[in-house]
């Protein structure tokens, strides 16, 4: 079994703590032997180490809440109850950790929209692949002049974090090798008793109606 990027981002994060730990034990060492220099500079080297540990572990662990992507990869099954006129009730399963959750949508289509990573350069030879995280559902009308009329029904699928790699890279955009977009919205229109599969590829969102069960989903039941 070939070490996923995450086992290395791991075994990296361990290095360092080691590390810092290993400067920590030295300046008390030259604490005690009152070599204020050498402490100093080794505090210096300290500082330095905690700094690299801090980023690593805010840089890392946001990105592994975005899911690797590779090809087309069935990411998620919505299945529509009609429960009034243009209303419905929509049961989203995320497969990546098997999370379902039930929303009620006004209008006519579902929209499903992502956050997509993408990284370049080095990232990619350090077996970085693009990930995407789920970042909304709503409903949507056919008819714009009722789009406009009425309140958006919109439900967030992922709560904002203090940190996020995504915003940061909209907000500074000189950052290397790395890409932050939306993947393409998705949307088809809902239909009473209909499952929908949504897939994620290199190019963003595609979503098909779908009956039939498929393996992905077995690991959810």
């Amino acid at each position: 079994m070939n070490p996923s990027p995450e086992m290395y981002y791991f075994i990296f994060l361990a290095a360092i703590l080691l590390v810092s730990v290993f400067f920590f034990f030295r300046i008390l060492t030259m604490l005690k032997k009152k070599k204020i220099w050498a402490s100093c500079r080794n505090s210096s080297y300290l500082l330095f180490v905690l700094f690299l540990l801090i980023s690593a572990s805010l840089v890392g662990t946001n990105v592994l809440t975005y899911h690797r992507l590779t090809h087309e990869s069935p990411i998620a099954t919505l299945y529509v109850e009609r429960l009034n006129k243009q209303t419905y009730r929509v049961e989203l399963l995320q497969l990546e950790n098997c999370h379902k959750t039930s929303y009620v949508l006004r209008g006519d289509e579902w929209q499903m929209d992502a956050r997509i990573i993408k990284w370049h350069g080095w990232a990619n030879l350090l077996g970085l692949d693009a990930s995407f995280q789920l970042d909304r559902i709503s409903g949507r009308y056919q008819n714009i002049e009722q789009q406009g009329m009425n309140l958006p029904t919109v439900f967030a699928l992922e709560e904002r974090k203090k940190f996020d790699l995504w915003g940061l890279k909209k907000e500074h955009q000189w950052l290397p090798w790395l890409d932050a977009k939306y993947g393409q919205s998705v949307f088809l229109a809902m239909k009473d008793n209909q499952s929908y599969w949504l897939y994620m590829t290199q190019n963003g969102l595609i979503a098909r109606e779908r009956n039939t069960h498929l393996q992905e989903a077995e690991k959810c039941f």
